[in-house]
């Protein structure tokens, strides 16, 4: 009778110290989740703000939701199995104190990797950073670590404090309340952006990284199946104006002074959609590989994007690709379209798809007439040369012809390659080379394997980024050059050489003077999601906004890589996101 007494007793025991370690729980994670918040707050400062007050308003709300849930979270995943597990209180509370400062410290460490980088903390970033073979950069982060023995002393304080206090605590009604709050902003940040995400609204599709681990709902297929939402119109939209999550920039980052121009040299600028690296020679294209005789040769040569958008934006704007969606949503100008226009240039724009692209309209030529009428490589020719015919040849003009290889299948690559190579010399034959600086390439390159468009979108084989390239001006010597350039290198040689820009090259571009260099170390290339560092040998280094990595060679066959070039992404976070406004 009294070993069964006995029995019941424990079982008793257990249950109230269990019952007694849940409760102190949901007070210590109450306590983690002001703490987050008020580190999360930081984010604030860090983010495009934006503009509208329910943009604002979302913030706050989504800052609240985000971190109590993500706090609870853990708690539900990990402290609360510990309390049935965890006999002794004070080994029980000791570990909840452990792992709540070490995740409030990667908290704290994840706002300085965001602040400096636009990312959040990854596998990647988190070697990156704290590698020992980068000694310099590893005690420089490693700094924010200090922290760690307040956090914990602070959370041991509190957990001491809440356990003696618990009963107390516990008589308290409105820790409910609170949990019916965050709650309550956790479900409307997620309905709060399906919204915005399915009508457009973009001072709240633009915070969807705003935080880690943060995974906004949308419902887009959800409100297109019950015809509440237009799709094909919706797709359409996001074409034109870019994707919604896409930043503010901040370009030129400040008022660009020039001197006088001794003399205004005509600019035009070729671009053949599609022409690859290995195109220009003579037997595929005769007359433009004798035009590249005379010419200066850029023979390493790689655009900023794999798409015609994209390698638009490294050449107009000097900036590389992941900038295509803030240049469409914030219709930002090229600033050497606006120098041209201040200069009194002619501008003459030809285009054998009508400039169908949306960066066109809606950002690069925005508000200017652009010529009409048949489709076609040869109209666009045929108009580009009424268009010289008709200059005086003491008005500077600059004129702009976009071509397309337009190619349905290989065997179609080499005769069109032979018809472009004819228009081209139909171009060139009435300019007054004497007086005019040409630039001929393209902005992507055709691959011939066969992938679907998902897998295109992400494709950065040489076939696809690397393109040729050919100035023709009499300040520059002929010949080849074999250093490692790119788009973004363009805009930055004319702004300087031509129209003699006072201004350091990071006030508005990315890229080095073409004109003045024997190669850089790296190039980027890029797209929504990668970012590629190309170096002089052809060898890849892939980093999405994940963090995700990747390694391949100069046949972009890919390769076994544990370690990525940590030095040279540190390089490439700091120029990548120097335009974006915060």
């Amino acid at each position: 009778m009294i070993r069964f007494k006995k029995g019941m007793f424990s079982g008793k025991q257990y249950r109230d110290e269990t019952s007694r370690k849940i409760s102190w729980g949901h007070w210590f994670a109450f306590f983690n989740i002001i703490i987050a918040i008020l580190i999360s707050a930081r984010y604030a400062f860090l983010i495009d703000w934006p503009d509208t007050l329910g943009g604002k308003l979302y913030f706050f709300v989504s800052l609240l939701g985000h971190f109590s849930f993500s706090v609870f979270a853990i708690y539900l995943l990990v402290i609360f199995p510990l309390s049935f597990v965890v006999k002794n209180d004070r080994t029980f509370r000791g570990l909840t104190v452990i792992l709540s400062t070490i995740c409030i410290t990667l908290l704290l460490f994840d706002t300085e990797v965001f602040h400096r980088f636009n990312l959040h903390l990854s596998s990647v970033v988190w070697n990156l950073l704290v590698n020992p073979e980068n000694g310099e950069i590893s005690r420089d982060w490693q700094i924010f670590f200090a922290p760690m023995p307040i956090i914990l002393l602070v959370q041991m304080l509190f957990s001491r404090w809440s356990w003696e206090k618990l009963r107390s605590l516990e008589r308290q009604k409105w820790l409910k309340a609170v949990g019916i709050f965050f709650t309550s902003a956790f479900v409307a940040t997620h309905l709060i952006y399906a919204w915005a995400d399915a009508y457009l609204y973009r001072p709240i599709t633009m915070q969807r990284a705003n935080f880690p681990l943060s995974y906004p709902m949308t419902a887009r297929s959800f409100l297109e199946k019950h015809g509440l939402l237009d799709g094909e119109q919706y797709t359409q939209t996001l074409a034109q104006e870019g994707r919604l999550d896409a930043l503010k920039i901040d370009y030129p980052k400040h008022s660009l002074a020039f001197t006088p121009m001794e003399q205004k040299p005509n600019i035009l600028l070729i671009t053949v959609s599609g022409l690859r690296y290995d195109s220009v020679s003579p037997k595929t294209m005769p007359k433009l590989a004798e035009f590249a005789t005379t010419s200066t040769q850029f023979t390493n040569h790689y655009s900023s994007g794999n798409t015609k958008s994209t390698g638009l934006v490294g050449l107009f704007y000097g900036l590389n690709a992941s900038y295509t969606d803030s240049i469409l949503s914030n219709h930002t100008p090229s600033v050497l379209v606006e120098k041209l226009q201040a200069e009194k240039y002619q501008f003459g724009l030809f285009s054998a798809t009508h400039f169908k692209e949306s960066l066109f309209r809606q950002a690069l030529f925005r508000g200017m007439k652009l010529a009409k009428g048949k489709f076609g490589n040869e109209s666009a020719v045929k108009n580009f040369n009424e268009f010289i015919a008709a200059r005086k040849a003491d008005n500077p003009w600059f004129a702009y012809l976009d071509l397309d290889l337009n190619i349905s299948n290989v065997s179609e690559y080499g005769q069109r390659l032979m018809q472009m190579d004819k228009l081209i010399e139909q171009a060139l034959m009435n300019v007054p080379l004497e007086n005019t600086l040409v630039v001929v390439t393209s902005e992507y390159g055709l691959t011939f394997n066969a992938l679907n468009k998902k897998d295109l979108a992400n494709y950065f084989g040489r076939d696809q980024i690397q393109v040729p390239l050919l100035v023709y001006w009499k300040d520059l010597p002929a010949g080849i050059e074999k250093g490692l350039t790119s788009h973004t290198d363009l805009l930055p040689a004319l702004m300087k050489n031509v129209f003699n820009v006072q201004n350091p090259f990071n006030d508005y571009s990315q890229g080095h003077n073409l004109f003045e260099r024997n190669g850089d170390d790296w190039v980027l290339v890029s797209n929504y999601r990668w970012n590629v560092l190309v170096q002089p040998d052809g060898t890849q280094y892939h980093i999405d906004r994940k963090g995700n990595y990747k390694k391949f060679d100069r046949t972009y066959q890919e390769q076994s890589s544990e370690r990525p070039p940590l030095g040279l992404f540190l390089e490439m976070f700091k120029r990548e996101n120097s335009f974006f406004d915060k």
